[in-house]
């Protein structure tokens, strides 16, 4: 399954390049991983209707997978006051599953892998 990770905050366009610099960092060493900037002021547009998408698309399959990501990205929704809002990649389709961050609170690992349909 395909999942997305993508910052949310009122003044996106102020904060994107601190959280994907932040984001790189973390993702560098993963293979699964793929860190994405796309959107107004960078070469690739958005394929949502944002106008902004700093984040991640990763393949998972499992439950556990998403513990490391989480953890990493609600720490960094705390220290940029931002939300997170995942969701479901399908074809050229990006369905939103859920937020998690600075005012929705700590992601819930087992609620997010519910709603995208994922294994134990």
């Amino acid at each position: 399954m395909n999942v997305y990770f993508f910052a949310e905050h009122d003044e996106i366009e102020d904060l994107f390049s601190a959280i994907h610099k932040e984001l790189a960092a973390w993702a560098e060493p993963k293979t699964t991983v793929t860190t994405v900037l796309r959107g107004i002021e960078t070469e690739t547009p958005s394929r949502t209707q944002r106008d902004y998408e700093v984040g991640y698309e990763i393949s998972i399959s499992k439950t556990q997978k998403l513990k490391e990501p989480l953890n990493f990205l609600y720490s960094l929704a705390k220290t940029h006051q931002c939300e997170f809002v995942v969701g479901q990649i399908e074809g050229e389709a990006y369905q939103d599953v859920c937020y998690f961050g600075y005012e929705e609170g700590r992601p819930d690992m087992f609620e997010i892998a519910h709603y995208l349909g994922l294994e134990s």
